[in-house]
């Protein structure tokens, strides 16, 4: 019986790996626990064991080739049973959901968990949205996913009869397991190929491309009229049928840009499709460096602490968004030379003003904080210093300056940081920035945010004074090049311009910048025009 060993995640969340060398050949034989290739992650060589005994049937990438988790790595012929199979880690269903032995075999559509964007290695399985038996339709939800980001619903790719659910709620899985069966009498025998990721000549979902290209022209269409795939490597997330209905109108479904969720590719997207390839963006969504997961997350880690015998040191496992923190973290302070400003503001006025208009607020049924004064400042000097509003693209050598102001606000949650950001801050008013700092805040609480709130982000404010911070050194979102650092209002002694001590409310700002884009003197101008800005809040009226 052949045995298919799928790549598995290797630690540290790895989404793909190098294929630096083949430690067998076809027709070896090999023990368990044999050492069958080296894998080049974006930290290390790891050597990968062979979780069966058998014969070396067949290596589905080549040396050099860029493998991507959950895809067929290597099939075995000989001892690699289901009982082997059961066993592999990370590539397969829990063992004890698995379908019953007399309809397993590929009998059913085998409904895989995809990459849903950003290379995605693994995910929580949040809650299900049918149950065994259900009858379901394509593009029904079938099941939230938590990845390192968000929570995101996953539809079918295909219509029939739910099977079998093999993976519970609250539940890791990793890219490429059998999460559910389906009946599916069109599609029997394949597993998901629509919404995986196909990066490789192994990947399920090419084979599954070809057998519905072959089948095309008996079901309507030409074989002249199908057209060439231009990039078959680019991830194409579409349904069956769209990929069908492509075919049919002779449109190359990789060079479509998909207007669906997570850039998935609908009918529209074919019938507007004008020919042209699709365009990419410039700059990755800044949401992966928010590093955000939902309280599930955590939960799942605590389930897996181990403490050790005398009970003085505890093993907690990093979840998926803890790993992301580490990696973007540590992405953003070794990447960009940061430095930080530091400055005291006196905002008595400030505190007036706000006391003033709260009631007002909130007969609208606004929280008014000092935050929207925060954003409104910050918007008013990025636009006088637009080197804060930029990026830069290293690959290029450029410099990007951004004519769009998404102002990102550092929320702190249980889970862990997310950075949602208000879209066009500098077109919406102070009550209506109130209001969405608040809606997106109790989202982040409840893991509830998407992926697309949180990216495209051009400069960020971080608010440490709200659990009593003062002066602090925030680390960049990066790949934006300033980060506004909003500490405590404290009352202490100030002097007058007459020279005269009275007690005053200070404010404590920190600005940190990416110093290859703005010079020291750049980010001390752009600090003191917030302060001037905060010490006088009518003069936000002047700006805006």
């Amino acid at each position: 019986m052949a045995y298919v060993f799928n790549l598995p995640d290797v630690g540290e969340g790895m989404a793909e790996g190098e294929i630096v060398s083949w430690l067998v050949a076809v027709g070896d034989e090999v023990a368990e626990e044999d050492p069958i290739v080296e894998i080049q992650n974006d930290k290390s060589v790891e050597e990968i064991f062979s979780p069966v005994s058998g014969t070396v049937q067949e290596l589905h990438y080549d040396e050099g080739d860029v493998a991507t988790v959950g895809t067929p790595l290597i099939t075995f012929a000989g001892e690699g049973d289901d009982a082997g199979a059961a066993a592999q880690e990370g590539t397969s269903a829990p063992a004890e959901k698995q379908a019953p032995a007399q309809e397993q075999g590929g009998s059913f559509y085998q409904f895989t968990l995809p990459d849903v964007g950003e290379g995605m290695a693994e995910g929580e399985i949040v809650s299900w949205l049918v149950a065994e038996g259900d009858e379901i339709s394509e593009e029904d939800s079938l099941v939230e996913i938590q990845n390192d980001k968000s929570v995101e619903e996953v539809a079918s790719p295909v219509s029939g009869v739910i099977k079998h659910i093999l993976v519970e709620a609250g539940t890791v899985a990793n890219v490429g397991d059998v999460l559910a069966e389906i009946d599916s009498p069109d599609n029997n025998g394949q597993a998901t190929g629509a919404t995986s990721t196909p990066e490789s000549p192994a990947n399920e979902a090419k084979a599954n491309d070809a057998a519905q290209e072959s089948q095309a022209p008996a079901q309507g269409s030409s074989q002249g009229n199908v057209p060439e795939i231009s990039d078959p490597n680019k991830q194409v997330l579409a349904m069956p049928s769209v990929r069908k209905y492509a075919r049919e109108k002779g449109v190359d479904i990789s060079a479509v840009s998909g207007s669906g969720k997570n850039g998935r590719i609908l009918r529209e997207d074919i019938d507007n499709f004008d020919g042209q390839a699709a365009q990419t963006s410039t700059e990755t969504a800044s949401a992966s460096q928010s590093a955000s997961a939902s309280a599930q997350a955590d939960k799942q880690a605590s389930a897996d602490q181990s403490a050790n015998e005398d009970g003085r040191v505890e093993h907690v496992k990093m979840t998926p968004m803890r790993k992301a923190i580490s990696k973007s973290m540590a992405t953003s302070k070794y990447t960009a030379p940061q430095v930080t400003l530091f400055k005291d503001v006196e905002v008595s006025k400030l505190w007036d003003h706000r006391k003033k208009f709260k009631a007002i607020a909130a007969e609208r049924e606004t929280k008014l904080t000092f935050l929207p004064y925060a954003v409104k400042a910050l918007i008013a000097a990025v636009k006088k210093y637009p080197q804060l509003n930029a990026s830069v693209d290293d690959d290029n050598q450029e410099f990007i300056y951004k004519n769009y102001y998404n102002l990102g606000i550092a929320t702190d949650t249980d889970a862990g940081l997310y950075v949602p950001n208000v879209k066009d801050a500098n077109t919406k008013s102070m009550f209506d920035i109130a209001d969405e700092i608040n809606d997106k805040a109790g989202r982040a609480h409840a893991g509830k945010l998407s992926a697309k709130e949180m990216a495209d982000g051009t400069v960020s404010i971080s608010n440490i004074g709200s659990v009593g911070g003062e002066f602090f050194t925030p680390i960049l979102n990066y790949p934006e090049v300033a980060i506004l650092g909003f500490g405590a209002i404290v009352q202490q002694p100030i002097v007058n311009d007459e020279g005269e001590v009275s007690v005053g409310r200070v404010l404590k700002l920190s600005l940190t910048f990416d110093h290859r884009i703005v010079d020291g003197a750049t980010g001390q101008k752009a600090l003191n025009e917030i302060a001037r800005l905060l010490n006088d809040p009518e003069l936000l009226l002047m700006e805006g």
